[in-house]
């Protein structure tokens, strides 16, 4: 189970550290001339796999309600984020909801990172708590 906890730790990095990436992408693809396809793919292969593990390693870590329930949301939000810019998507004005909703998936994936770093993947409980406490 610590491995498991460690590996959602470094996922959860890793994860934070894509996002980057992906809003560097798209200042690529918007305002640099270059095409905005790797920001397409980036965000569908890295941001739909990296929380995906997150949870498995959550789940097995038995890390808690509150950090699994956290990173199903992250997942969800991740999961809603190409429907956001689907040129086809009306009204129009909903587009406009793929950056906030990016906004929120950095929030996110950063608290669950930091949370974790600082409570070494327990979820801020022992093994024992982390199984039914509310965290």
């Amino acid at each position: 189970m610590d491995a498991a906890r460690k590996s959602f730790v470094g996922l959860a990095w890793l994860f934070v550290l894509a996002v980057a990436i992906q809003f560097l992408l798209a200042g690529l693809g918007l305002m640099g001339g270059e095409s905005i396809e790797a920001h397409r793919q980036w965000g569908f292969v890295a941001l739909h796999l990296i929380p995906i593990l997150m949870l498995v390693s959550a789940i097995v870590g038995r890390m808690g309600r509150y950090v699994i329930g956290l990173t199903v949301l992250l997942f969800l939000l991740v999961f809603l984020q190409p429907l956001f810019a689907d040129p086809e998507l009306d009204p129009r004005w909903l587009r406009s909801l793929h950056v906030l909703n990016a906004l929120f998936i950095f929030a996110l994936g950063l608290h669950l990172a930091r949370r974790e770093t600082r409570t070494g993947g327990t979820g801020g409980a022992s093994t024992a708590e982390s199984n039914v406490g509310p965290n």
